[in-house]
């Protein structure tokens, strides 16, 4: 990642001392030259290999380019950093990137292209339509392996993830403080501590999707069953497997569908082809039915006197009207939280 340095202010000679520094010099350097940098002004150590640049900076190198107010770095090391209105574009990875600050580094043993690091209200979008926000992103250059962290938000393949950090290397990702992780192609939705599972080519389309998942503590599952009602499933774990076709809850799960209905077991199963819950352990429905409208009693009958009793008896007492309303026990009232969740 050695860079040719293409000096402004300069005097000629010097810019000459400067380009035989460099490994790309030669006598024909000028039409191999893929690396740069300039700018309005420029401090360069030709013994040390350090340089400072400042207004209108522009980093060249290959076919990518960022921008930013000034830079420092050292071209030995391979190392720039960027700082101020940092605006990056790389054409061979389809990216464009923006933030406060950003460095280059450079990777002497060739494994990969370097990494390229950027804080600070990043904005890192990806075609044809992939986008990530977060306050920090290092990402490996040629590859799809990056880190992000500090208010995480992002779409990726079809895939909507609100955390606080966000990992993927390889076919893995991993997530913690996850406040919304939603899966558009499988159609479900969940928080979670912590996230993790493992990406795959889909052997029908050959894009990637999803292959497995398990969401630690304090989890929280949304989905829309086959009646078309919204249900929440709340566990300490859920464990995801595309070959099974299931999304198992577990450690007192307790599942409440939008029309009030509730049910709680040991473990949950839904079942991705039929949208259906399956209990087990324990498992116990409560359900609410329509209470009866009664109907107003007309004056005249309010008026009308009721028979005396004879006497020495008593009327034989009627029954008492059915509940129509089932009570829930104690343990079995949803939250506030869930109620209003249910009158959404």
């Amino acid at each position: 990642m050695a860079l040719i340095i293409k000096i402004k202010k300069v005097c000629a000679a010097a810019a000459v001392a400067v380009f035989c520094m460099l490994p790309a010099c030669g006598g024909a350097f000028a039409a191999e030259v893929k690396n740069s940098l300039s700018a309005d002004d420029i401090r360069y150590d030709t013994n040390t290999g350090d340089a400072f640049a400042k207004g209108n900076v522009i980093i060249i190198k290959d076919r990518s380019v960022v921008k930013g107010d000034e830079a420092d770095g050292n071209t030995e090391k391979e190392i720039l950093r960027v700082r101020g209105n940092v605006d990056g574009k790389f054409p061979d990875e389809g990216i464009t990137l923006k933030a406060d600050r950003a460095s280059w580094i450079g990777e002497s043993s060739k494994k990969s292209d370097g990494f390229f690091e950027a804080q600070g209200s990043v904005k890192l979008t990806r075609a044809p339509k992939d986008r990530l926000n977060a306050e920090y992103v290092r990402w490996e250059m040629g590859t799809k392996n990056y880190w992000a962290k500090g208010n995480v938000d992002g779409l990726l393949d079809d895939r909507i993830i609100d955390s606080d950090e966000f990992t993927r290397i390889n076919d893995k990702f991993w997530a913690r403080g996850v406040r919304r992780y939603e899966d558009k192609k499988e159609k479900f939705s969940l928080s979670a501590k912590t996230v993790e599972g493992r990406i795959g080519s889909d052997p029908k389309t050959g894009e990637e999707v999803m292959t497995e998942m398990t969401a630690d503590k304090d989890v929280v599952f949304h989905y829309v069953d086959n009646e078309g009602k919204k249900t929440k499933i709340t566990g300490n774990k859920a464990v995801y497997s595309k070959a099974r076709g299931t999304v198992v809850v577990s450690g007192n799960t307790k599942a409440v569908r939008s029309d009030g209905k509730t049910v709680t077991a040991d473990t949950m199963v839904m079942h991705e082809d039929t949208r259906l819950v399956e209990a087990k352990g324990n498992s116990r429905i409560v359900f609410y039915t329509e209470e009866k409208e009664k109907k107003p009693q007309p004056e005249a009958e309010k008026k009308e006197e009721k028979p005396s009793k004879p006497a020495g008896k008593e009327a034989p007492q009627e029954p008492a009207p059915e509940e129509s309303r089932f009570e829930r026990p104690d343990d079995q009232h949803i939250t506030d939280e869930e109620e209003e969740w249910v009158n959404q």
